[in-house]
């Protein structure tokens, strides 16, 4: 497994903001951020009242990812404080092993600062170092166009399209998965 050296980073906002790799202590940091950005994103198919993990359960979340070698967590710190989050998740299965799935997400006040083409950047890299992953992939709304044009932006490509296949309130909204080839 390839190893990761945190990083210091400057967005547009002129911010300095430092990526590393997620930590059991950073466990109740992690979850309160999730609270924090879920019921502020439209796009994170998760309701708040969903989001029941325990600090122990977090705990053994994030030292699952310490334990696998096609699976990496990385958080972005500012001033001490967690700001964002992207986990790629590799899968279990043999068959599968190969392949990995994104996902990300910060608060509104961090959206647009370029900390999610950071996060990209980095977990991407990590992905063509490791010698198990073959290919990443995501899921993302196809409404959401921001994220859309990143993911192109950062070399993704179009899979396919899931009609209705995320509802809330009764309304329906289409998926797109996305993949990129990092062997």
């Amino acid at each position: 497994m390839p190893e990761f050296n945190k990083i210091d980073i400057k967005l547009k906002n002129n911010k300095i903001v430092t990526i590393r790799r997620g930590e059991v202590s950073d466990a109740q940091d992690l979850l309160d951020l999730i609270k924090a950005y879920i019921p502020q994103s439209k796009y994170i198919p998760k309701l708040e009242k969903e989001i029941k993990l325990t600090l122990e359960q977090e705990e053994k979340w994030i030292d699952a990812f310490l334990k696998s070698k096609n699976s990496i967590l990385l958080v972005a710190e500012y001033e001490n404080r967690l700001i964002g989050n992207i986990d790629l998740t590799g899968n279990p299965r043999a068959i599968m092993k190969h392949t990995a799935v994104i996902g990300m997400g910060m608060p509104k006040e961090w959206r647009n600062s370029g900390l999610g083409t950071a996060l990209l950047k980095e977990v991407i890299g990590w992905a063509r170092q490791n010698p198990i992953l073959e290919l990443i992939w995501l899921q993302v709304y196809t409404e959401n166009v921001l994220g859309v044009n990143l993911y192109k932006k950062m070399g993704f490509k179009e899979n396919g399209i899931l009609e209705g296949f995320f509802k809330r309130d009764n309304v329906y909204f289409d998926q797109l998965t996305m993949s990129m080839i990092v062997k």
